[in-house]
């Protein structure tokens, strides 16, 4: 056990370490696409969207690594009074902003508070929905549910995740394609401890994801 413990302690050094020194070298990754977007005439279309293209890449690295530290930390996650309707709604416009083409189709979220992690939550969003738009064929949808909790349905059209990959497609780092996914969904449990995440396929095709939220109670004394 001190062992494990051990093993544990170095791989959270190391964790923090490649987020401290990773985040360095997208400071310049910024600023340069800062000058370039300055600098490129118009005309130049090509050009200015990949720089785009390597700002949004910049974007989507850093909130991996800080996914990767998150997950790597011994740290119970402090569940609390959240509200959901902003960290669904900002990361429901990045991921407009990376994605143009497809077309988003959202619900106006809730207002009632949710037990969540607020520092987590918006992390997990913004993985899950860059997964979901990366494999979208021409839509993403976001829909909620209030019942005896609050539920947030995620998902896409497009092609289904093949079947043998559904027993591992939460798991965070397993394969370089879909880890931005098992990245989001590992997050978005340790982000909701008392709720429950669940993905799968959906009968008409596509991936659907769920996030289900215990209400906020107020303490009564």
């Amino acid at each position: 056990m001190p062992h494990e413990r051990a093993e544990r302690e170095r791989s959270q050094r190391l964790a923090r370490l490649l987020r401290h020194e990773v985040c360095d070298l997208l400071q310049s990754v910024y600023s340069t696409v800062a000058i370039l977007s300055e600098r490129l005439p118009p005309e130049m279309s090509l050009e200015r969207r990949l720089a785009r293209e390597l700002k949004n890449r910049a974007e989507l690295c850093r909130n991996e690594l800080d996914a990767a530290v998150a997950l790597a930390s011994d740290v119970a996650p402090k569940a609390g009074r959240t509200d959901l309707a902003g960290p669904v709604l900002a990361a429901f416009s990045q991921v407009r902003q990376r994605f143009p083409a497809l077309l988003f189709d959202a619900d106006s979220p809730p207002t009632i508070p949710v037990v969540a992690e607020a520092d987590l939550l918006p992390q997990a969003l913004n993985l899950l929905l860059i997964a979901l738009g990366q494999s979208a064929k021409h839509w993403l949808r976001v829909r909620f549910t209030v019942g005896e909790s609050v539920e947030v349905h995620l998902s896409r059209d497009g092609y289904p995740v093949p079947v043998e990959q559904l027993g591992w497609i939460d798991t965070p780092f397993l394969t370089t394609h879909h880890a931005v996914f098992g990245l989001g969904l590992a997050l978005a449990r340790r982000a909701i401890p008392d709720g429950a995440v669940r993905a799968e396929n959906a009968n008409e095709g596509g991936v659907s994801v769920w996030l289900r939220f215990p209400f906020w109670k107020e303490l009564s004394w």
